[in-house]
């Protein structure tokens, strides 16, 4: 119950005055102000490294290899600055290198003149690597530096992804050439395979017309003794011709025998006639008297039919009829000569008969054989007529196949002529091809086979370089022991001496008679302190000398301004306003992480608060490369130290007025 009733109590004294609470509210938010800063400052370091300004030096000088120009160097530069994963700043080198010496750069990335030509050499006969060249100064930063060689790696392989394709493909070119040279190698075969077709196609056409032509002499050798067969019917013709020249001999004789039958036959009618026109003749001599008798008998009859006799009438009536049918003279005279006519024609016909029918009848006969010996001239015509057009068929098949013959010739000469056109072609093209196709011994195989591999190496300089993480980051840790050491040392030490506020000394001799014992305890912690890390942690200074000046000053900046903060706020608030002050520098010195990836708030205030100038002063001194940073650090720090001294004398001054609150301070410690 006791513990509980003094917790109370305790809790009860920050009840008066505004202060207290504050300082309440201090203890409460101190915890948050230490996590939050830290967790906000390094939240994504690497995600912010587009903020770190890097000189990116393009020296590169294009090539040109087989009529393609190559700028590896320009390429690399724009995938470089497309893709924005550092502030890359294009410069020249010098003013690269004077960037990366000053701070202006945290390292620079050079691209040699030779970049593309080194690329360009893996297809050549001497294939070298390609180099990128990377400048660090560990002075700028550690850390940076260290995250830098990380992004380089990373540059690097994306390099050599990009470089190696476009090696591969200068080697695949060619191959690509090579495979062009074989492509029209195989054409040529091709060509060459066809022409082969065609002339075996051709001759063939030359077998198959030398074929025709065989078959043609056959044919005409088939005609031939065709024709000879015709000939032999035509001779047998012939024969029967002089068989039926036999038989008309035979006929003739026999119509000889029969003439003179015809010739008697004719005698006789001549005879005839000749008698008939005698009787005629002698018939017609008569014919007058019967005349006048038939007339006396017919006035005989007229008179007595006149006279009434009916018989004497129709007597009468025949006499007339009878002598109206007799011929008259004229006719008489008329058939007497056309009788003689007969009688003459009788005996010419009689004559001619009988040497006619004689000549016809042989005739008729040597007629009939010759007929006969006509027909079998006739058909050993047409049989020698079917052996001509056998002779005629063969020999247009003889022609037929003497073209084809021609033609397949024709054809052969043709492809003649392409297989030496295609072999031509196939021998250029192998040849090219052969040519294409690098010819490497043993060890350029593995040169190219290394360079392939690994087409762009990376060769860095340090204008300064750390030793280790421990190097590295000694720039950093050394000013937060001695802030840390000046408020340990104000914990025990009275800022303002209460003594020589009592005495009539200026405020400055009040404040130095503070701060010198504080001083001199500083200047012991800093020979402690080096000592202990310089011979036993084995840190190495580039500057012995400076890296003990520089530390004097920093511990005498601290604790003139850790002096001030405590006669300005009192012993209390002082405190935590120096917590909340070593909080934020931490996070906002840039000791680890560059300053530039951490929010904009840290880097707004990172160029007021003191320890950025310290670690960027410390950095130079130990790890070297001294320039202008260091000076401008020791003016800050020094004037820092000046202005401290300065508000604690002013703030002295005023002390020496005692009040109720400063003899019954609300908030002591």
């Amino acid at each position: 119950m006791l513990s509980l009733t003094s917790t109370g109590t305790e809790l009860r004294r920050f009840r008066r005055g505004t202060l207290p609470k504050v300082a309440i509210g201090s203890l409460l938010l101190i915890p948050l102000l230490y996590g939050a800063l830290y967790l906000w400052a390094f939240w994504d370091p690497t995600g912010n490294l587009d903020r770190l300004p890097v000189a990116l030096v393009n020296a590169d000088s294009a090539v040109t290899t087989d009529g393609t120009t190559l700028s590896a160097g320009t390429e690399v530069t724009s995938r470089l600055l497309a893709s924005k994963d550092l502030d890359w700043v294009v410069a020249d080198a010098s003013t690269a290198a004077k960037g990366v010496a000053d701070g202006t750069y945290y390292f620079a990335l050079t691209i040699p003149s030779d970049f593309s030509a080194k690329i360009a050499s893996a297809a050549g006969t001497d294939p070298a690597a390609a180099e990128l060249m990377v400048t660090y100064n560990d002075a700028n930063s550690f850390l940076a530096s260290t995250l830098g060689r990380e992004a380089m790696s990373q540059v690097q392989t994306a390099v050599s992804a990009t470089v190696s394709q476009q090696a591969v493909s200068r080697v695949l070119v060619g191959l690509g050439t090579a495979r062009d040279g074989f492509a029209r190698a195989s054409d040529g075969a091709l060509t060459l395979r066809a022409a082969s077709g065609d002339l075996s196609s051709g001759a063939q056409s030359v077998a198959s017309g030398a074929t025709s032509v065989a078959r043609g002499a056959a044919d005409a050798a088939s005609g031939a003794t065709a024709l000879a067969a015709g000939a032999t019917r035509a001779a047998s013709g012939a024969a029967d011709l002089a068989t039926g020249t036999a038989t008309v001999s035979d006929g003739a004789r026999t119509a000889a025998t029969k003439a003179s039958d015809l010739t008697a036959g004719a005698a006789k009618v001549a005879t005839g006639v000749d008698q008939a026109a005698h009787e005629v003749t002698a018939l017609a001599d008569q014919l007058p008297a019967l005349s006048t008798g038939l007339g006396q008998v017919g006035t005989y009859l007229a008179a007595h039919a006149a006279a009434g006799d009916t018989t004497a009438v129709a007597l009468l009536h025949g006499l007339q009829a009878t002598e109206s049918t007799l011929p008259t003279a004229d006719q008489l005279a008329t058939m007497t000569s056309s009788l003689t006519t007969l009688d003459a024609g009788a005996h010419a016909v009689a004559d001619g008969s009988s040497a006619l029918s004689t000549g016809l009848q042989s005739l008729a006969d040597g007629t009939a054989k010759a007929a006969a010996g006509a027909g079998s001239l006739a058909d050993g015509t047409a049989t020698l007529a079917t052996g001509a057009q056998r002779l005629a068929a063969g020999t247009g098949t003889l022609a037929t196949g003497s073209a084809d013959l021609a033609t397949g010739a024709t054809a052969v000469a043709d492809g003649a002529t392409k297989i030496t056109s295609g072999t031509a072609s196939l021998a250029t093209a192998l040849a090219g091809g052969a040519t294409a196709i690098p010819q490497d011994s043993a060890s350029q195989q593995t040169q190219r086979a290394d360079v392939i591999s690994s087409p762009v190496q990376l060769a860095s300089t340090d204008v300064a370089k750390a030793q280790g993480f421990g190097e590295g980051f000694a720039p950093f840790f050394i000013p937060l022991a001695l802030f840390v050491g000046a408020l340990i040392t104000w914990l025990l030490l009275r800022p303002v001496p209460p003594r020589a506020l009592a005495t009539p000394a200026s405020g400055w001799r009040t404040t130095l008679a503070g701060y010198l014992p504080a001083l001199a305890i500083g200047v012991g912690q800093v020979a402690i302190m080096l000592a202990v890390i310089h011979y036993g942690v084995g840190l190495h200074l580039s500057s012995v000398a400076g890296t003990i000046a520089f530390t004097l000053l920093i511990a005498a900046a601290f604790l003139a301004l850790q002096q001030a903060l405590n006669a300005v706020f009192g012993p209390a608030a002082g405190k935590v306003v120096i917590l909340a002050l070593l909080m934020l520098q931490l996070a906002s010195s840039g000791g680890t992480y560059p300053v530039e990836t951490t929010p904009e708030f840290f880097r707004v205030v990172h160029p007021l608060l003191p320890m950025s100038y310290a670690v960027s002063g410390l950095r130079e001194v130990i790890t070297g490369g001294m320039d202008g940073r260091v000076w401008t650090a020791v003016a800050y720090l020094g004037a820092l130290t000046v202005a401290s001294l300065a508000v604690t004398a002013w703030r002295a001054g005023r002390m020496r007025t005692w009040s109720l609150e400063r003899l019954h301070p609300v908030l002591e410690i």
